[in-house]
């Protein structure tokens, strides 16, 4: 007689032989098995976590470190045989030099995280920042001469148009001529006005000159960071005297009332004197 199938005893699903769990509600059918451990009490908290960054390794491609190697041995190989004389050769290993820094070029953005395309990358950024600073400073000094050349230049002819007209000025006074003497005078004033906006412009020019420099440094010079100084302790406020007793005022005796005017009594009749007796 075959042996009956099982059966969930929750659901009544049919079950295999070696099932532990109903695969319908889930319940579980056979004691034994899976075992659930407590976790320890010492684990329940946060444990700390160590992280492991793997380095990648490259097989078959060239280490940039030696590709520069090769390529500053092979330049100054090449600036040496160009003093003592050898132009052919030293022209080959220049080309080849060329060669090999193009190749670690390549070869640093392949790999960017080496040490030698890290190092060549920063030393790259630096000259590039230094020569960048050299080219603005050059750009300026050209430019701002000039413009000076060219504004010292009109303030010149400005100058000497002002003595010119000072000259005609002071002959028109002499010859009390008004007219000819106001019409310099308002030239000069012109003139003034003129030389003031060139000598203005000559400033301005001079200190966006500084100003481009300036800027042009601090994009090529390292960060700095300044620590804060620490607060000074307030002072505290001096300890106030204690208040003084208040003096109370002696007691002063009530002032009696004036006195009244004395009450004089009225006068009476007089007494009449007594009868006599009668002889």
């Amino acid at each position: 007689m075959p042996p009956a199938a099982r059966k969930c005893p929750n659901c009544g699903s049919r079950l295999t032989k070696k099932a532990r769990f109903c695969p319908e509600c889930g319940v579980r059918v056979e004691e034994g098995g899976t075992v659930v451990q407590d976790v320890p009490p010492d684990e329940t908290g946060p444990v700390p976590v160590e992280l492991a960054t793997a380095q990648p390794r490259f097989f078959g491609v060239t280490p940039p470190a030696a590709v520069l190697a090769l390529g500053a041995a092979s330049l100054a190989l090449a600036i040496v045989l160009l003093v003592t004389g050898h132009l052919v050769v030293a022209g080959v290993l220049l080309a080849v030099a060329g060669i090999f820094f193009a190749l670690f070029a390549t070869l640093a953005r392949r790999l960017p995280d080496t040490t030698a395309a890290k190092v060549s990358r920063g030393a790259f950024g630096a000259v590039r920042a230094k020569a960048g600073l050299a080219v603005e400073a050059v750009a300026v000094h050209s430019s701002a001469r000039v413009e000076l050349y060219k504004l010292r230049r009109e303030l010149l002819e400005l100058v000497a148009q002002r003595a010119e007209c000072a000259r005609v000025f002071g002959e028109a006074v002499y010859a009390d001529d008004t007219e000819t003497s106001e019409n310099a005078r308002a030239r000069m004033q012109e003139l003034d006005g003129l030389i003031a906006a060139k000598e203005e412009a000559m400033e301005q020019t001079a200190s966006g000159a500084v100003e481009r420099l300036q800027r042009a440094q601090l994009q090529v010079q390292p960060t700095q960071i300044e620590t804060p100084e620490p607060p000074s302790p307030e002072p505290y406020p001096e300890p106030t005297p204690p208040p003084a007793p208040v003096p109370v005022p002696e007691p002063t005796p009530e002032p009696s009332e004036p006195p009244g005017p004395v009450r004089l009594p009225e006068p009476g009749p007089e007494p009449s004197p007594p009868a006599s007796p009668q002889g």
